[in-house]
């Protein structure tokens, strides 16, 4: 797991934990460690399709940021190709202050 500042937020950059390794607290205390090296907001880009990552997200206070939202942050502070943006989500930390979704559902059938 990494950070990097981009000015004005820190985004958190590959950030996996073993499969066999999952479910143990490794990745909160990565992601714990990771966010307190820096007083800025965080953004975190992800698979849309990566439900796993999500939900960790949102175990950890962040928030998924809206649609519209979530291009112009792609567009501003990642270098990805609009194929990308189409499939991809991004959470922030909390007190972030943009618009947010609410938490999704389990099931495929409550997606966008």
């Amino acid at each position: 797991m990494g950070i990097q500042d981009k000015g004005d937020v820190a985004l958190i950059r590959h950030a996996y934990v073993r499969t066999a390794q999952r479910q143990g607290g490794i990745g909160t205390r990565l992601l714990t460690h990771i966010t307190s090296l820096t007083d800025k907001p965080i953004l975190i880009g992800t698979w849309d399709a990566a439900a796993w990552a999500i939900s960790f997200y949102f175990k950890n206070g962040f928030g998924l940021v809206n649609a519209d939202e979530k291009r112009n942050l792609l567009q501003k502070y990642w270098n990805v190709p609009e194929r990308q943006i189409e499939t991809s989500v991004v959470l922030c930390s909390p007190g972030f202050s943009l618009n947010l979704e609410q938490p999704r559902k389990k099931d495929s059938a409550n997606r966008e």
